[in-house]
C-alpha cells in the first residue's frame, strides 16, 4: 500500500493540511481560515481549544479524500511568538495573543530598560521586539497574575498541536529562536534570561531537532479523523523556515524570501552573526537543527500580504486579479504615487515601533491602479532595503541566490518588480504549499521514509523557475529607489512619532 505523509501550516489567515506522497506529488489540501478573536485593530486571540478542532476537521478532510491510505508521517509549522498556557492538567489557560498583537510594549519596553537591548542581543541575537514570546509571558503575568501562577507549560502553535497528536511536548530551535529566551551560541535556553525575568526555565519545551520523532499518533486522534495507519509525528519549526527547508534554502549563500502575510527574508550563514552591526540595524538571528546545524539573519515586513489584502479591501475590489491587471498598466512609479508599506511599524534595518505608513504623491487623478501598484512598488523598495543591508553585513554578505515562496510568489507583477528592484533574478520554487510541504517532509524524517532533508529533496526535484529583471525597470527603479524611496522614512519620522504620541494621548483621554 502506497504511503502518505501530512504537513500541517498554522498561518496567521489559514490553516492548511497536505498530503503528499513519498514522490512529492500532492494527493490532497485541505484549508480552513485560522479562527481568531479580534480585539482591536492590533489585537486579537486564538482560542486554543478551536484551533486543535479546526486541525482534527481539517485531517477529518484529508482522511476522507484519501481513503484508506496509510499516513506514516505528520508535522506541523506555524507562525511564531504566540504562545499557548497549559496547566498542571495540559488545559489551556485562556486564548493565546496572536503574534502581531501589540499589548506587550509596554513589556518590551521594560525588558530593554532593565536588561538592555545589547545584552538581550548578545545572548538571543533577537532585538526586543514586543511581539517575541518573552513579551507576551510577561503581559500575561502583569495582567493576570493570579492565572498566570497557574501555568505549567509553555508550547508555540505548532508544538501545541504536536502535543496534541501526540501528548509529547518539544519544539524546534527556529520556533526557540523567536522567544526571546534561547541563547543563540549555547543552543538552549537561557538561565540567565529567565532567571533575570522570573520565568521557570522548567515552563519551556525540551529542545529537539526539526524532523525528529515525537512518538505515534494517540489513537483517539485516529478514530477521531479516520486516519489509516499509525503515523509518526516529526518536530515542526517556524512557517517561513520551513517552508525554506522546502525550497532548499537551508545552506549558506541561499536568501530565502518568503511572501505571506508579513514577509520574511532569511539568509542561511554557518553561525550567528552577533556584530554590533547586526544588532544596530534590528536583524534577526536564529539557528536550525535540521541534517546538520546552520543559522539565519534576517529582516522582513511585518504586512506584506497583509497590506495587499488591506488595500484590497478598502478598495473594495470584487476581484483581485482586475486590480493586478489594472495595476501593471500603470507605468513605473505609479504616476508619482509612493508608499511607505509601515503598517505595522519599521523592522530592520531600522527599527521603529512608532513608525506608520503612508502614500506620497496622491493627486484628484490618482486612481485605485496607481495606489494598488505604488503599493506594491513600496513593498518591494522596503524588501530591498534590507536586502542591501544583509549583503553589507560583516558575516553575512551577498547572497547567491535568491529564492521565493509563499502565497506572494503567485503574484507576477510583484515578482517582476521585485525583480528589478533587486536588481537581481529570481528562483520562484513553483510549490504552492511550501510550508506544509515542507512539514511533510519533516514528517517523512520522522517516520524514517528519508534519512534527512537532502535526501527527502532529492527524491521529489521540486520545479523552479526564474524571474529575470527587466533592464529598463532597473534603471527605473534604481532612481526611485536612490533619490526617492530611501529620503521617505527619514523625513516622516518626526511626523510620524508626534502623530503615534498624539494618537496615544487622544486614547488615553477618551477611557
Amino acid at each position: 500500500m502506497a504511503l502518505g505523509l501530512i504537513g500541517l501550516d498554522c498561518g496567521t489567515q489559514s490553516i492548511r493540511a497536505l498530503l503528499i506522497d513519498a514522490g512529492g506529488r500532492t494527493l490532497a489540501l485541505a484549508t480552513r481560515p485560522t479562527p481568531t478573536i479580534a480585539r482591536a485593530s492590533d489585537q486579537a486571540e486564538h482560542a486554543p481549544e478551536v484551533l486543535w478542532e479546526t486541525v482534527l476537521a481539517l485531517l477529518s478532510e484529508i482522511a476522507e479524500a484519501a481513503p484508506g491510505m496509510e499516513i506514516a508521517g505528520i508535522a506541523c509549522a506555524s507562525m511564531g511568538e504566540a504562545c499557548v498556557l497549559l496547566d498542571a492538567a495540559d488545559r489551556p489557560l485562556g486564548n493565546a495573543i496572536t503574534w502581531f498583537d501589540r499589548r506587550s510594549e509596554p513589556d518590551a519596553a521594560m525588558l530593554a530598560a532593565t536588561i538592555g537591548a545589547e545584552r538581550l542581543f548578545a545572548i538571543t541575537g533577537m532585538p526586543v521586539d514586543p511581539t517575541l514570546t518573552l513579551c507576551k509571558l510577561l503581559w500575561h503575568r502583569r495582567t493576570d497574575p493570579v492565572h498566570f501562577a497557574r501555568v505549567r507549560r509553555v508550547l508555540n502553535l505548532a508544538d501545541y498541536i504536536a502535543f496534541r497528536l501526540t501528548g509529547a511536548a518539544a519544539t524546534d530551535r527556529s520556533l526557540a529562536s523567536r522567544t526571546l529566551l534561547l541563547d543563540i551560541a549555547a543552543g538552549d535556553w537561557s538561565v540567565e534570561l529567565a532567571g533575570r525575568v522570573g520565568i521557570d526555565p522548567r515552563l519551556l519545551p525540551p529542545l529537539r531537532p526539526s524532523g525528529a520523532s515525537l512518538g505515534p499518533v494517540r489513537a483517539a486522534v485516529l478514530t477521531a479523523t479516520g486516519i489509516a495507519g499509525r503515523p509518526v509525528v516529526g518536530v515542526g519549526g517556524h512557517d517561513h523556515v520551513v517552508g525554506g527547508f522546502a525550497a532548499g534554502a537551508a545552506r549558506p549563500g541561499i536568501l530565502l524570501d518568503s511572501i505571506g502575510t508579513a514577509e520574511a527574508l532569511l539568509q542561511t550563514v554557518d553561525r550567528p552573526v552577533l556584530t554590533a552591526a547586526s544588532s544596530a540595524r534590528g536583524f534577526w538571528q536564529g539557528t536550525v537543527a535540521l541534517d546538520r546545524p546552520f543559522a539565519y539573519v534576517g529582516a522582513g515586513l511585518n504586512r506584506a500580504g497583509g497590506a495587499i489584502e488591506w488595500l484590497a479591501a478598502l478598495l473594495g475590489a470584487p476581484k483581485r486579479e482586475a486590480l493586478l491587471a489594472a495595476a501593471a498598466a500603470v507605468p513605473i512609479g505609479s504616476r508619482g504615487v509612493l508608499f511607505l508599506p509601515h503598517l505595522a511599524y519599521a523592522t530592520a534595518p531600522v527599527v521603529d515601533p512608532a513608525a506608520r505608513g503612508a502614500f506620497l504623491g496622491l493627486t484628484a487623478a490618482t486612481d485605485a491602479a496607481a495606489l494598488f501598484r505604488a503599493l506594491l512598488e513600496g513593498l518591494a523598495m522596503e524588501a530591498r532595503l534590507a536586502v542591501d543591508a544583509l549583503a553589507a553585513l560583516p558575516g553575512a554578505g551577498a547572497a547567491e541566490e535568491i529564492r521565493v515562496i509563499g502565497g506572494g510568489a503567485r503574484n507576477a507583477l510583484l515578482l517582476a518588480i521585485k525583480a528589478a528592484c533587486y536588481a537581481r533574478p529570481l528562483s520562484v520554487i513553483e510549490v504552492p504549499e511550501a510550508t506544509a510541504l515542507g512539514a511533510a517532509l519533516l514528517g517523512g524524517i520522522a517516520a524514517r521514509l528519508w534519512p534527512d532533508m537532502p535526501a527527502a529533496l532529492a527524491a521529489l526535484r521540486l520545479p523552479a523557475r526564474a524571474v529575470e529583471p527587466d533592464p529598463g525597470a532597473v534603471d527605473a527603479y534604481a532612481g526611485l529607489f536612490t533619490d526617492i524611496y530611501r529620503r521617505v522614512y527619514p523625513t516622516l519620522r518626526p511626523l510620524n512619532h508626534a502623530l503615534a504620541a498624539f494618537d496615544a494621548a487622544a486614547a488615553g483621554g477618551s477611557e
